[in-house]
């Protein structure tokens, strides 16, 4: 091989040589990055989390006290109901009287 062979040559090996360097420093930037959202979608996640167990827990609180009021007023109309019978059978009593 000539001078010129050796210059190409040479050339070459530091042009790839370039090339691999900064595909390695892009790699490696580019993994920093993906770690670094994978931390902040973890803790996205983490909070998302958090607020969806509070509001299940708020939930579930206002149902358990609905069911509650719902329980008293289920027993109010019973009551309810048993004095209107009661109030039937005497006025029904009454007319028999009559």
């Amino acid at each position: 091989m000539d001078v010129t062979g050796f210059g190409i040559l040479g050339t070459l090996v530091v042009v790839i040589g370039y090339l691999l360097i900064a595909n390695h420093r892009d790699r490696t930037t580019y993994q920093r990055a993906m770690r670094q959202r994978d931390n902040e979608h973890a803790a996205e996640l983490t909070a998302l989390r958090k607020a969806h167990k509070e509001d299940l827990t708020s939930l579930r609180t206002r149902l358990s006290t609905l069911e509650d009021r719902l329980a008293e007023l289920e027993t109010e109309l019973d009551h309810e109901r048993d004095l209107r019978r009661a109030a039937q059978d005497d006025a029904a009593a009454a007319r028999r009287r009559l």
